[in-house]
């Protein structure tokens, strides 16, 4: 008889947090200062670029600690470059967010990705036929909450971030 309400009790106030108790939120942010600069013809500016995510319990109970992974996709081009040629580069990070409260938020930023724009000045072109303007975007941005190992919350800013992309 006691194992059962043991039981009941566990069921009815469980110890860990589950999917569903966390609101999870990024606000893509410029830094204000930038760089630009003009070699051969070709002019380049670059701007940093930082995330701030928001982490907030739903939950009605205190979590435990918690951690959030994430992975920044940041879509890479190069000038004189074949037209689609680009690569994805993967910006990881991780945040340790100590108990939150019921209704509790917590703000951290993400690391900083440097964009860069690239052009040749109007009129020329290149020999091969590559791409006279090159831009460096976000293309994804993927959080994973974690309490422990357990997975209790994820966020992805585009829903086809995980068909995309692969999380590693």
């Amino acid at each position: 008889m006691k194992q059962g309400i043991l039981f009941l009790a566990l069921a009815l106030f469980p110890m860990f947090a589950q999917a569903g108790d966390f609101e999870i939120t990024v606000e893509r942010k410029k830094d204000a200062v930038g760089a630009a600069s003009t070699k051969d013809r070709e002019h380049s500016a670059s701007q940093k670029w930082v995330g701030e995510m928001a982490v907030k319990n739903r939950g009605f109970k205190p979590t435990l600690p918690i951690e959030a992974r994430y992975i920044l996709f940041v879509k890479r081009q190069e000038l004189a470059q074949k037209l689609g040629s680009y690569y994805i580069e993967k910006v990881k990070g991780t945040i340790q967010i100590a108990t939150l409260k019921p209704g509790e938020e917590v703000k951290n930023l993400t690391s900083s990705v440097e964009l860069h724009h690239q052009q040749i000045e109007a009129g020329w072109h290149y020999v091969n036929g590559g791409v006279t303007k090159a831009d460096d975007t976000i293309v994804g941005i993927w959080v994973k909450i974690f309490q422990g190992t357990n997975e209790v919350g994820e966020y992805m800013d585009y829903p086809n971030v995980k068909e995309r992309f692969q999380w590693e």
